[in-house]
């Protein structure tokens, strides 16, 4: 299936009206998910959304609806990009393989022997692996974080290796909702013969060689029209809206010393994610939460991965480590945080029994916060990235999204 072959969504019916229209392109035989993502939109589920999807190497669905704003007077186009929360999670991983087939640091190397200080309270035995996958306890820390000071890496990594676990690492995973981009941020500052940081990092050995709109710490040049702006909820809509999100989370989150208080409110106290989209928090490169990102380099990203890696240098056996994912957590899949279970693997979430959102358990990507999605499936070919500025309150698989995703998955059946 080649470019010449697109069909324009604009030939295809579409609902009259400001912010009701949908924009881009889908291949021929990708028909039925452009009216998936269009459900969402003329719905009024989501305020403004945008997906590309990548398929054996040709963009077959690239479309954007809705608004970019919540005032609602412009609408969300193709190049825009919006803070995408734990998708951010991802844009590490991927930094991480890329240090790692470098040879600045391996997946089973201690932590310890690149980052002494981290050996405090028991976790010499800590590997990067298992860092990167959400199992070292260190998702609370006892720091108090603010917009201010969350560009303060040295006070913070500081912090979270004078931290004592919140678990006994390698038995239990959770979602590390901030902690885990400064940890790997140390890492690589410490092993880059460059002294870089994740942010540097990423965008001059990441997103700057594929020329995607995709920022972990967003440029000051970087033109602040083209942002899609958030509609977040407040903690009082997990009750009065509630959907998948687990009853033990909804009630730990508001609980003041409940692991799940201490890890979701620092910086923020209650006042939902939407706060977080704020210039400071966009400047900020924080490596697990907040990066900023359109669509079309999410799914450009993942591409290089879905292709084996070679655009960035991944080696043979970075990526077979990706694709197979890392060991259990001794104590099972539960997570910690979230109360549900989760398969974190070295930055990256892969399927489990529970959420196979792939056809192989080869992919890997990660989910945020309000719905998004982006993953890499190898061996499948795929490259996919939704993204919204609304965000909904479920856990995973939030139906705005999902629904495309199926709608892709059978149309790639039937053209198989």
């Amino acid at each position: 299936m080649r470019n010449a072959h697109y069909r324009l969504v604009n030939d295809l019916p579409e609902v009259s009206g400001p912010g009701q229209s949908v924009r881009g392109s889908v291949a021929r035989g990708f028909e039925p998910v452009k009216h998936a993502f269009a459900a969402a939109i003329q719905s009024g589920a989501a305020l403004g959304a945008a997906c590309t999807i990548i398929h054996r190497g040709e963009t077959v669905v690239d479309l954007q609806g809705g608004w970019q704003d919540k005032a609602r007077t412009s609408e969300w186009q193709g190049d825009d990009i919006a803070l995408v929360y734990s998708l951010t999670k991802g844009l590490t991983g991927m930094a991480a393989a890329v240090a790692v087939s470098r040879g600045l640091f391996a997946y089973d190397e201690p932590v310890a022997d690149i980052w002494p200080e981290f050996a405090a309270h028991g976790k010499h035995a800590v590997t990067v692996g298992e860092a990167l996958s959400e199992q070292a306890g260190l998702a609370a820390i006892d720091f108090k974080l603010t917009l201010d000071n969350l560009a303060d890496e040295d006070a913070i990594c500081a912090a979270i290796a004078a931290q004592k676990p919140n678990w006994m690492p390698g038995d239990h995973s959770g979602n590390h909702a901030y902690t885990l981009g400064w940890i790997a941020s140390e890492l690589i500052h410490r092993r880059d013969p460059q002294g870089r940081r994740l942010p540097q990092f990423f965008a001059e050995e990441v997103a700057g060689p594929l020329g995607a709109d995709v920022f972990i710490g967003l440029p000051d040049s970087f033109d602040r029209s083209r942002i899609a702006r958030i509609d977040g909820f407040g903690l009082q809509d997990l009750f009065i809206h509630h959907t998948t999100m687990p009853w033990p989370l909804t009630f730990k989150m508001c609980l003041p010393g409940t692991l799940a208080f201490r890890t979701l409110n620092n910086p923020l106290i209650l006042e939902g994610p939407g706060a977080l989209d704020c210039e400071e928090f966009w400047r900020a490169g924080q490596g697990a939460a907040g990066g900023m990102a359109s669509a079309r380099g999410l799914a450009a990203l993942y591409q290089a991965f879905a292709d084996g890696g070679e655009k960035l240098d991944i080696s043979p056996e970075a990526m077979a480590t990706l694709s197979q994912g890392h060991a259990y957590p001794r104590k099972g899949l539960k997570d910690q945080i979230l109360t549900a279970d989760m398969y974190y693997s070295f930055g990256f979430e892969k399927p489990f029994a529970e959420w196979g959102y792939a056809r192989k358990r080869s992919a890997f990507g990660s989910f945020a916060v309000g719905g998004s999605l982006a993953f890499a499936d190898p061996e499948d070919g795929v490259a996919y990235a939704w993204i919204t500025n609304q965000l909904g309150t479920g856990k995973w698989d939030d139906p705005r999204e999902k629904i495309v995703r199926d709608a892709f998955y059978a149309c790639v059946e039937t053209i198989s």
